[in-house]
């Protein structure tokens, strides 16, 4: 959604004649964000596939419980939290591409460039959430604290980011 919003920020944009300067640039932008939007749609129907693999390995433990459906739990675990992982970094991208249409934009779409800056910061969040409730049983608890990490550091760029694009169309920066 947020991706979508700023895409047609950029269409809007490219047709307004006093800011055709912007055009490249914003061409730029809606092609990243067109493959950003594409790459995160896909990874929401990843995301599924992999809790259904998650709630198979449990079923499988709890029927049969040894080693191999343990490894089959852990793998599906792993799994189920590298695809929000990946979902979290897309939503970093949209956010830094709303920061660039934020100042590159038309002021009649000021408003849906900062719904879609809280949309990725929000989605970015949720990802995160995912993450954090599949490494909670993960046995792997290194690659569980460097995710946790990375995790963090995106959190708090996120929230600096979406600071920054509201604080810029707040000030009419746009």
């Amino acid at each position: 959604m947020a991706a979508s919003l700023l895409i047609m920020v950029c269409e809007i944009t490219s047709r307004k004649k006093k800011l055709e300067n912007t055009r490249p640039e914003l061409q730029k932008a809606k092609a990243d964000l067109e493959k950003l939007r594409d790459e995160l749609i896909m990874l929401s129907l990843e995301d599924a596939s992999a809790y259904d693999l998650v709630m198979g390995a449990v079923k499988a433990r709890r029927d049969d419980p040894g080693e191999p459906t343990e490894k089959e739990y852990q793998s599906a675990l792993r799994h189920a939290s590298e695809v929000p992982q990946e979902t979290a970094l897309a939503c970093m991208k949209v956010l830094e591409l709303s920061l660039k249409v934020a100042s590159i934009g038309t002021k009649s779409a000021a408003s849906d460039v900062a719904v879609a800056a809280l949309l990725a910061d929000a989605s970015l969040r949720g990802a995160a959430m995912n993450v954090r409730i599949n490494l909670f049983d993960l046995s792997d608890r290194a690659f569980a604290e460097a995710a946790k990490g990375k995790l963090d550091t995106q959190a708090r760029q996120a929230s600096g980011l979406t600071k920054k694009v509201l604080t810029q169309l707040s000030r009419g920066d746009f």
